[in-house]
């Protein structure tokens, strides 16, 4: 078990790294977001990301992002804050919101764990859907076209 050496705090530089990034992010800006990710970062997606589950590397990410958000008419947003990161993980719950083509509404709070490495790059991230029974049923009614297999 890893000991923590640096406790948590409102102050610890990779919560205000975290909540840097969502700021620009309600701004249109991913850049900082994006920057804090190592380029061979795994992310693991809970049911909320419908098929698009698993991307290997940032190249992989971005191409995960991007049609996920085009799978909810380009209407997909997440509004998020870090709930609280240390040296070894960040951790920030999300709210995520979206519409289908159609008017169908995508609405999921989730959270979100990111590995640090030692050089403050996340290397690793899950997702947990806490309205997993909503998401489960938002996709089994719209049905996303990923360009690859992303499981």
């Amino acid at each position: 078990m890893t000991q923590l050496t640096n406790p948590a705090t409102h102050n610890h530089p990779n919560f205000v790294r975290a909540e840097a990034a969502f700021d620009a992010g309600r701004l249109g800006d991913y850049g900082p977001t994006f920057d804090m990710l190592a380029e061979e970062i795994i992310l693991e997606n809970g049911p909320g990301a419908g098929p698009w589950h698993i991307a290997r590397g940032k190249e992989d990410m971005a191409l995960m992002l991007i049609e996920f958000s085009a799978a909810l008419g380009n209407t997909f947003r997440q509004d998020g804050r870090c709930a609280y990161a240390d040296d070894r993980v960040i951790i920030n719950l999300i709210h995520e919101t979206g519409k289908a083509p159609d008017g169908d509404e995508f609405d999921n709070l989730a959270v979100y764990v990111g590995r640090l490495r030692p050089d403050g790059q996340i290397d690793r991230m899950w997702t947990v859907d806490l309205d997993t029974e909503h998401c489960e049923e938002f996709w089994r009614r719209n049905h996303g076209q990923p360009s690859k297999d992303f499981g």
